[in-house]
């Protein structure tokens, strides 16, 4: 019985972290989704590389953490009924990656200007 315990509060910590992608996962998506979800990222980091360069620990941080939203936004869309799989799945996650950044980013900004 403490297996089972310990098991529910790994599972339940794992949820709590918003910057971790679950590995199981991202071992069942195709290649080619984990392909695009690679394009997308980089296309954001090279979007935002003076963000990058003016915090970099703030932004890799963050860039986890809007990663990880994107993927399970874009995982929960695959489960409708009318969607297409990892066609559903990468274009969900391409659209939000970037406006989740962008939001973080104009937040971070806001606050900055605040101080």
């Amino acid at each position: 019985m403490p297996t089972k315990r310990r098991a529910t509060a790994t599972k339940a910590h794992a949820h709590e972290r918003e910057d971790i992608l679950n590995p199981h996962a991202i071992s069942t998506l195709s290649a080619g989704a984990v392909s695009a979800m690679s394009a997308v990222g980089a296309a954001v980091i090279k979007q935002n590389k003076a963000a990058l360069g003016q915090n970099a620990d703030w932004f890799w941080h963050m860039f986890a953490k809007c990663e990880a939203k994107a993927a399970r936004l874009a995982e929960q869309a695959t489960h409708d009924p009318k969607a297409c799989g990892d066609a559903t799945f990468i274009e969900t996650y391409a659209r939000n990656l970037p406006k989740l950044m962008a939001s973080a980013l104009e937040t971070r900004e806001k606050a900055l200007k605040a101080k």
